[in-house]
């Protein structure tokens, strides 16, 4: 059988929306290489290295980035090809700085408390598995749905208004959702939550930021947009977080089962993919391309929303990187139908059904996952993300960006 890797690179070679007579341009594995070795000391030690060595690292990856993606430029003369590569490297370097100050930061020592057998239990299973599975005590779901009850009230309106956008649906910020935070806060800390994710993050954490959100099936924005393929691919929306920074929750409000969204856990799939770093890197950000409107890629791309690979010219630039650093965290919707990767993700996928209260904490920039799609009924959840308390201003900065 083949590895997960390359099941996705022959998912790619079979599916007819990405079949372009250009080949991918070509990368010296020295110039990946020369990458990849400073950012894993920088990943792997950062906390230990001297605030000098650190910086030695982020010079040396930067340079070998601007070698790798200077390199590709070359090999081009397309302006709008150009472009993508342009911004691609913008973005990769923004999320390089991002990652390898997280990695310098001091460990967290001493204010953790992991007493009981089963909060132990669920912060080994966050750190071997990135994700583990609680449930909220019974009163909570019910507090938290009376709370939000105006704003649940107007996302049905919306929905009904055929106004079914993520937007249209959610509430990020006001005085309900602040006081469903104090109040998840007040049972996280109580289950263990806070320090589980305080020993996997090596920094004090708590509940900065969520979203109080409606899922219903009108919503349709996670559908296909291939129609040229016989069905869509079972794996419609399973994707990886760019950020590292922020774990995050997912915790239900009413009852889910199979039909009304379950979200879904694909446990050590980022793993058998067996990325490189650079890789990984791009993969997180290349879906950001074209997205800003006055750019030059915004016009030409005229993405469908949320789905750059909607986008023909998008596909063409993508499929032109090299193998080695050809990703698209966003995957599930570029599967095969009927390729093995499908198989292989259909089989490892852990659906989270359950009861109100019912929720998963994970680190979603390393755990492949989807939110539920929603067939029939309709889903109340919490979109929940955890920061050092230290950066709860910044976080709510970027919670449109997390909160995806």
């Amino acid at each position: 059988m083949l590895t997960l890797q390359h099941q996705l690179e022959s998912s790619y070679a079979q599916h007819p929306n990405f079949q372009f007579s250009r080949p991918p341009l070509e990368l010296d594995p020295a110039a990946l290489e020369a990458f990849c070795t400073p950012y894993l000391v920088a990943r792997n030690f950062g906390a230990r290295l001297s605030r000098t060595q650190v910086e030695a690292c982020q010079q040396q990856c930067s340079a070998a980035m601007a070698g790798v993606f200077g390199a590709l430029l070359s090999q081009t003369t397309d302006t709008h090809e150009q472009a993508f590569l342009n911004e691609l490297q913008t973005h990769c370097q923004r999320l390089l700085r991002e990652e390898l100050k997280y990695y310098a930061a001091a460990v967290l020592h001493g204010s953790v408390a992991l007493g009981s057998a089963q909060h132990q239990r669920d912060a080994v299973r966050l750190q071997h598995d990135r994700c583990y599975f609680g449930r909220l005590p019974p009163a909570v779901s019910p507090e938290f749905l009376a709370i939000g009850a105006t704003e649940i009230a107007r996302f049905r309106d919306n929905a009904r208004a055929g106004q079914v956008t993520r937007g249209d649906l959610s509430a990020n910020s006001g005085p309900a959702v602040r006081r469903i935070m104090q109040g998840l806060n007040r049972e996280f800390r109580a289950l263990g939550v806070l320090d589980a994710v305080s020993a996997y993050a090596g920094s004090r954490m708590t509940v900065t930021a969520l979203a109080l959100e409606l899922s219903v099936p009108q919503a349709t924005w996670w559908g296909n947009v291939f129609e040229s393929l016989p069905r869509a691919p079972e794996t419609l929306y399973a994707h990886l977080d760019e950020s590292i920074v922020y774990p995050k929750s997912i915790v239900y409000l009413t009852a889910v089962d199979e039909r009304n969204g379950p979200t879904g856990a694909f446990v050590n799939a980022m793993e058998a993919m067996g990325l490189n770093p650079l890789q990984e890197l791009a993969g997180r950000v290349v879906g950001n391309v074209g997205n800003v409107p006055g750019t030059p890629l915004y016009d030409y791309y005229g993405k469908q929303y949320h789905q750059s690979m909607s986008s023909e010219r998008f596909r063409q630039h993508f499929m032109r990187l090299p193998g080695a650093l050809r990703f698209n965290s966003h995957l599930g919707w570029d599967v095969c139908p009927g390729s093995e990767l499908e198989q292989s993700l259909a089989r490892a996928e852990h659906k989270m059904v359950g009861e109100p209260g019912t929720f998963i904490v994970f680190d979603g920039a390393r755990l492949l996952h989807r939110g539920g799609m929603v067939q029939s009924g309709e889903r109340i959840a919490l979109q929940v993300i955890f920061s050092n308390v230290t950066k709860a201003s910044r976080v709510l900065g970027k919670i449109k960006r997390v909160l995806t």
